[in-house]
């Protein structure tokens, strides 16, 4: 299985403890007729640099905590690049023209801090990306706190040895000493999404700024569409994984692809074509065309398979979007409102970066009984144009109705929802 999987350009290196997480880059890479830049040969080439070529990397494999580069595509950032410890955002040289990256650094979410990912003022050639990386990876090895863990990641690195001193030891570790000003070069993402100082997007709209890669979409090229298939809470059971592979091979061109929202997107299918795909039955499990909430859940594993989650909370995720979805409407041109849930305060779930998050925790509703499931509850959280923390707003909130109608309202309030 490992070999056939490796053959396919997957590996499970890397994937856990103190080193570099997969590298994540555009889902609709190559196919999107609105990206700048198609992220898939860069991933590609920083993988095999992360694996070295598939059979580890000594030297970057003992790092202080774990670490995520991500490599953005287009104006609505799917990779989430404010969260990310190295995030490459294209650009091209104002000398001759070549493409390359803007760098950001230091991106990341933990029960005790989140940081949003600081510019590094800098501007790489694309055949400099993993130099790049390297030159950052091995700083963070070398001068990366070691203490509690909480106080492990880059962000930590930086504020340590001071943001001059930092860019300064990345510089002297790249090829010749020298890394170019950001100055050097102009991003090639639109000016109101560049990675610049800028106004706040409209806080009444701000769950309505990225397109949503759920759907029928037409690509690129001609004839082509790509379907953007929701998968709630990501759960896939063995079956559904051959059921999918089965309808790229009858219908696409056998890709396969998975998004950071944990949602499966199926290239390359003709239009004419498009109609019987819509019948299948495993396009019917995971339509295209979910309710809103459904939608933009995100869900760690939970009670069910990780011992340090505090509750259940795909389960409990489903049934509360399923349920607000009955009851709710949403204005016109809304894309997504996103619902993150993290089973424990270790956030696997992203729960900062929600519209509405979710933090599990045990809540004791009377002396006389047992603790239930219950979470802490957040709203606010952005992603893309203007990121934004969500912010704490109730404590200790019981699954249940009470969570029910403190979300409802949350919805109603902020996000424009209605009764139906």
């Amino acid at each position: 299985i490992l070999s056939t999987l490796e053959s396919l350009g997957i590996t499970s290196l890397q994937s856990g403890m103190d080193n570099v997480r997969n590298v994540a880059g555009s889902p609709i890479a190559g196919i999107d007729p609105q990206e700048v830049y198609d992220t898939r040969a860069m991933c590609q080439a920083l993988t095999e640099y992360v694996t070295q070529g598939y059979d580890g990397n000594p030297a970057i494999s003992n790092l202080p905590r774990k670490f995520n580069i991500c490599v953005v595509g287009s104006a609505d950032m799917f990779e989430h690049p404010h969260i990310n410890d190295i995030a490459l955002v294209p650009a091209k040289s104002n000398d001759n023209g070549k493409l390359g990256f803007h760098v950001e650094v230091g991106g990341f979410l933990s029960p005790s801090r989140c940081a949003d990912a600081i510019p590094l003022d800098a501007f790489v050639d694309e055949g400099d990306a993993a130099a790049l990386c390297h030159a950052i990876l091995s700083t963070f090895r070398d001068y990366g706190v070691r203490g509690p863990r909480t106080k492990t990641r880059l962000m930590w690195c930086i504020d340590e040895m001071g943001y001059d001193n930092f860019r300064e030891e990345v510089a002297r570790r790249m090829p010749g000493g020298n890394l170019p000003r950001a100055s050097e070069a102009t991003t090639l993402l639109p000016d109101a999404i560049a990675h610049h100082p800028i106004d706040p997007i409209d806080e009444s709209h701000h769950h309505s700024t990225r397109r949503s890669v759920l759907g029928i979409h037409d690509q690129k090229q001609d004839g082509l569409q790509w379907a953007g298939l929701c998968v709630p809470t990501g759960s896939l059971e063995p079956g559904d994984m051959t059921a999918l592979a089965n309808i790229a091979d009858k219908f696409g061109s056998g890709e396969v692809r998975l998004t950071v929202d944990q949602n499966v997107i199926i290239p390359n299918i003709p239009k004419e074509k498009m109609d019987a795909f819509l019948e299948e039955p495993i396009v019917q499990k995971f339509t295209p065309f979910p309710g809103m909430l459904v939608a933009g859940l995100v869900s760690c594993t939970g009670a069910r398979w990780c011992p340090q989650a505090q509750i259940h909370t795909k389960s409990n995720a489903l049934e509360l979007a399923q349920r607000l979805d009955e009851q709710l409407s949403f204005p016109e041109g809304t894309n997504e409102v996103r619902m993150h849930w993290s089973g424990c305060p270790n956030v696997c779930g992203q729960s900062q970066v929600g519209d509405v998050g979710f933090i599990g925790t045990s809540v004791k509703v009377s002396k006389d009984q047992a603790a239930v499931e219950g979470v802490n509850l957040l709203e606010g959280g952005r992603i893309g144009q203007a990121p934004a923390e969500a912010q704490l707003v109730d404590k200790k909130v019981p699954l249940g109705d009470e969570l029910e109608q403190k979300v409802k309202a949350i919805l109603m309030e902020k996000y424009g929802a209605v009764e139906k």
